[in-house]
């Protein structure tokens, strides 16, 4: 198994990335090799600093680095010998199975979109978070790559997604639920009250609308929205769950009876390491015919070799025939109705 790995994309690129890919390497299970690819000198100056094996972690050189100056969707056509583009090219080449990145989020979904292409019958890719809520988690999908959706896209969001749970956390018929302002089924926008009735036709397993305050009772597996309102509340439970740790520890300090403070504050802690992006790594790019990582741009090289592992699980798992038959066997559902 080979994963490409973008050496040069993110805050701490490249010293963080090499040092994940390393550890990856030395973690897996699986007889994992690694491309990084990008600025070939400095990729190697890391390497040397853990030993490099030159049989599991190879260099691509890329000369070209995705930054902001060139739009996302520009970065193929202007930077062709980008990390980005060079790592997404081996996928496309056959010469890797999935690809890892730390970069900007539109650059990575623009060019994947336009060099693997997606999978037939998907309309809009989405990209999905898994959570650690309960003893089985949950996913939120889409968290960013569709601000606008219609019903069928929610619909497939929910294919995907469930697809994903199955494959990569063990749920067997996962319970989906929509994302909404309430209960009641005409609850919402348009699209919302018309994906509702559809989900209700062609997935068993659909719960209906389901509101944020619920979502961390474990009664459903899938969440579903569009990709603002998934961006927002994502971006959201970060703050709050870092916001509640300051609150706690200041009053912790503050608070002058006689409680084992330290116990407390390491308990807190230990929570809160649980829902840190790091322990999953990323959030995958779904509908594409390749797989791809999106890691968040301050990725430590913890969250790197983790987003790795994951990557080399979800090509194991075959996620992307799984969700192609998931998708194809939909349309022809959706045909008859």
């Amino acid at each position: 198994m080979i994963i490409a790995v973008d050496a040069m994309g993110g805050d701490h690129a490249p010293p963080a990335i090499v040092q994940g890919a390393v550890q990856a390497v030395a973690e897996s299970k699986d007889k994992l090799r690694i491309i990084l690819t990008g600025k070939k000198q400095k990729i190697q100056k890391e390497l040397k600093k853990y030993g490099w094996n030159k049989d599991l972690i190879k260099i691509h050189p890329a000369s070209q680095v995705a930054d902001s100056t060139v739009r996302p969707s520009q970065v193929v056509k202007k930077l062709p010998d980008s990390s980005l583009v060079q790592g997404i090219k081996l996928v496309k080449q056959g010469k890797a199975d999935a690809f890892v990145s730390a970069g900007s989020t539109g650059a990575i979904l623009s060019s994947a979109l336009l060099l693997l292409g997606r999978i037939e019958g998907v309309r809009r890719p989405a990209i999905i978070v898994y959570l650690p809520v309960g003893a089985k988690g949950i996913v939120l999908c889409d968290v960013g790559a569709n601000t606008e959706v219609k019903a069928r896209h929610l619909l497939q969001f929910s294919i995907m997604a469930s697809e994903y749970m199955n494959h990569m956390h063990g749920v067997r018929k996962p319970k989906v639920g929509l994302l909404n302002i309430g209960e009641e089924a005409n609850k919402g926008r348009e699209e919302y009250v018309e994906a509702h009735s559809l989900l209700s036709k062609v997935l068993p397993n659909f719960k209906g609308n389901v509101e944020a305050r619920d979502l961390f009772k474990g009664n459903i597996d899938v969440v579903v929205c569009d990709g603002f309102v998934g961006n927002n509340l994502l971006k959201f439970a970060e703050g709050w769950i870092h916001h509640v740790h300051r609150e706690v520890t200041s009053q912790l300090i503050s608070d002058e009876r006689n409680i084992d403070k330290s116990a407390l504050n390491d308990i807190f802690t230990d929570i809160i390491s649980e829902y840190e992006y790091e322990e999953s790594g990323g959030s995958f790019l779904l509908g594409i015919k390749g797989i791809c990582m999106i890691c968040h741009g301050a990725s430590p090289a913890r969250a790197i070799k983790n987003a790795i592992l994951s990557t080399a699980q979800s090509v194991k798992e075959k996620l992307v025939e799984s969700i192609r038959v998931g998708i194809s066997r939909t349309v022809a559902q959706i045909e008859i109705i």
